[in-house]
C-alpha cells in the first residue's frame, strides 16, 4: 500500500453541520497554517491555545495572539496543570487532551489538529523504540471521535514554505532543538542517518508501512467485540489471547490500549503474558492489576471502585460499578445471584462494601470465611477485593453469586421480605 501524500491545495476539511470548529493553535507554523486555511474554508473558527507552563510558553502564547490578531480569529487560552517545568511530553499531551475533550469534544464541536506526514514518521519510530508492537506503528489517524487532522498527508517542508511566503507571525518552539526529547532526536539525527544510507525516500516508505498497518489493525479483529470494559474493570476471554500468533498478540495490545488509552509499552505486554502463563497476579501500570479468573483475563483498578455505600431498599436499581442490583416483586429462580431475606432478621441498615479480611458468612455447614469461598469458586484476589459484600450492622448477609447467610433465611413465619436480583452489567 503506497502512502497517500497530499499538498495544501488538496487537503479536505470535514463538514461543520452546525458544529463549532476549533483549531488547536500552538503558535508554531503547522497550527498557524491550519488556522488560516480553516478560517478561509469555514469563514469563522475558534483558536484554542494551551499554556503548558514551560519556560518558552510566553513566547508561543504571544505568537498565537499575533496570528489570531492578523487573521481576525477568535482566541481562547487555557492553562494545564503539570508536575514541573520538566514534565514529559506524554504528561503534557495527556493534560492537553483533557482540555480538548472538556471544552471542545464534549460540547459537540469539531477539533482540528495540525499533525502532518513528518509527525507520522516520527511517531512510528517513537513507538518502535518504546516497544509498543504492531498497533503502535499504525499511522496517526486522519479523524477519530470528533478530532480531525487535515494536514496529515502534507509534508512539513511545504507547510513551512507556505507560512513563510505569507509572513505568518509564527514562532518555532525552542524545545524543538532539545535532542534529549526523543521525538527531536529522531527528527534531527535518526531519520537523516537513515536517509543517508538509503537509496529511496525513507519517510515515504515508513508512511506507506504505517498506513498498511493501520488498515490491517482496523479491519482485522472481529474478536475485539468480546472485550468488556467498565470503570476500574476490563476483561477478555483467556482463550482469545493465549496464542502465539499475531491475532492473539494484537488483540492483547488492543485490549490493554483501551484501558491505558495511550503509551502501551513492551513491558506492559510482557507482564500481561506472564500473568496469562503463570496465573499469578501482577501490577501492569499505575494501580491496574491483571489476574486470571474463571476463564478470563481481568484488569482491575481498585481505586476506581466504591469503598462502601448504603443500600436504599426503596430504590428500583442500585449499581456497584459494573454490578447491577434490582428490587424485585417476585423471585422465580432461587440461586446465589438472587437474594430473598427476612427483614426482621436484618440489624440496622444494609450496606454494600468491599471485602474485609475477617469477613465470615454463616452457611448451612457452619461459619465460612468469605475469602475461602471466593477461592473455591476460582475468583482472583484482585476481583475479591472489589466484589460487593452485603452486610447489616452486625454481619455479612449476602455475597452475590456466592452465598446467602442462613441467618436471614425466610421461613413460614416471615412476612416482611426483601427481594433483590443481581447481574454483572458489562458493556463492550
Amino acid at each position: 500500500m503506497e502512502s497517500k501524500t497530499r499538498t495544501l491545495n488538496t487537503i479536505e476539511f470535514p463538514p461543520a453541520r452546525g458544529r463549532g470548529v476549533v483549531v488547536g493553535l500552538s503558535g508554531g507554523p503547522d497550527s498557524a497554517v491550519l488556522a488560516l486555511l480553516a478560517k478561509n474554508y469555514y469563514g469563522k473558527v475558534l483558536a484554542l491555545y494551551v499554556d503548558h507552563q514551560q519556560d518558552y510558553s510566553n513566547i508561543m502564547e504571544e505568537a498565537a495572539e499575533n496570528i489570531c490578531k492578523q487573521y481576525s480569529i477568535e482566541l481562547k487560552k487555557y492553562k494545564i496543570d503539570v508536575s514541573s517545568k520538566n514534565s514529559s511530553e506524554t504528561e503534557m499531551r495527556e493534560r492537553r487532551y483533557e482540555i480538548f475533550n472538556k471544552v471542545v469534544l464534549k460540547q459537540g464541536n469539531i477539533l482540528l489538529l495540525a499533525h502532518h506526514s513528518d509527525d507520522s514518521v516520527e511517531t512510528f519510530f517513537i513507538n518502535l523504540l518504546r516497544g509498543t508492537r504492531v498497533k503502535g506503528l499504525a499511522s496517526i489517524p486522519k479523524e477519530r471521535g470528533g478530532v480531525f487532522r487535515p494536514l496529515i498527508g502534507v509534508h512539513k517542508k511545504e507547510i513551512l514554505e507556505y507560512a513563510n511566503s505569507l509572513n505568518i507571525p509564527y514562532k518555532q518552539d525552542p524545545s524543538n532543538d532539545n535532542e534529549y526529547i526523543l521525538r527531536n532526536w529522531i527528527r534531527k539525527t535518526l531519520i537523516p542517518s537513515f536517509e543517508k544510507k538509503s537509496s529511496g525516500n525513507v519517510s515515504e516508505t515508513i508512511l506507506g508501512v504505517s498506513e498498511e498497518i493501520g488498515y490491517m489493525v482496523k479491519n482485522f479483529h472481529s474478536n475485539e467485540r468480546y472485550c468488556k470494559y467498565f470503570n476500574g474493570y476490563a476483561e477478555v476471554p483467556l482463550a482469545l489471547v493465549t496464542g502465539e500468533d499475531y491475532e492473539s498478540r494484537n488483540l492483547l495490545i488492543v485490549f490493554l490500549e483501551k484501558v491505558k488509552k495511550n503509551g502501551v509499552e513492551k513491558r506492559n505486554i510482557i507482564n500481561l503474558i506472564s500473568v496469562i502463563k503463570t496465573g499469578k497476579e501482577k501490577v501492569i501500570f499505575d494501580n491496574w492489576v491483571a489476574s486470571v479468573s474463571t476463564g478470563l483475563l481481568i484488569l482491575i483498578n481498585q481505586d476506581q471502585w466504591p469503598d462502601k455505600l448504603k443500600l436504599d431498599i426503596n430504590s428500583e436499581k442500585t449499581y456497584w460499578n459494573n454490578f447491577l442490583f434490582k428490587k424485585e416483586k417476585e423471585i422465580l429462580f432461587f440461586n446465589t445471584w438472587n437474594f430473598v431475606a427476612d427483614k426482621e432478621k436484618i440489624v440496622g441498615d444494609i450496606y454494600i462494601r468491599q471485602l474485609r479480611p475477617a469477613d465470615i458468612i454463616v452457611t448451612d455447614y457452619g461459619d465460612k470465611k468469605v475469602s475461602e469461598l471466593f477461592r473455591s469458586k476460582g475468583v482472583s484476589k484482585s476481583l475479591r477485593h472489589v466484589w460487593p459484600i452485603f452486610s447489616d450492622d452486625e454481619k455479612v448477609i449476602w455475597v452475590p453469586g456466592v452465598r446467602t447467610s442462613r441467618l436471614v433465611y425466610v421461613n413460614e413465619n416471615s412476612r416482611n421480605l426483601i427481594k433483590l436480583s443481581s447481574k454483572l452489567n458489562k458493556r463492550s
